[in-house]
């Protein structure tokens, strides 16, 4: 859980990472299952259904919406809009910029 609850939750997946790595966020078993699988594969939490998770994970549903909550996040909802953004913006970042075909 976050040392301190008065922080906002993590803006980008490379914060989450900065505070996992500094010990700031340490996960319980369970939740650690569904941290690893954020991680590994964001795509599933981006775009997967909390009870699909939860199956992967082999944990309950309420895990996955604990897991939002560990982080600082209200809902699972708000964790899943910020690994969707870092998705657009990994994404956008791979594609580099856009080039116009002369007319």
């Amino acid at each position: 859980m976050l040392q301190d609850r008065d922080h906002r939750p993590p803006a980008t997946l490379q914060e989450l990472k900065y505070l996992i790595a500094k010990r700031q966020i340490v996960f319980p078993n369970g939740l650690e299952q569904v941290a690893r699988l954020m991680l590994e594969q964001p795509e599933m939490i981006a775009f997967g259904s909390a009870a699909g998770i939860a199956r992967r994970c082999s944990v309950s549903q309420t895990t996955v919406h604990r897991l939002a909550q560990h982080i600082g996040f209200r809902t699972f909802a708000e964790l899943r809009a910020m690994v969707r953004e870092h998705l657009r913006s990994s994404a956008t970042h791979s594609r580099g910029p856009v080039l116009k075909s002369p007319a």
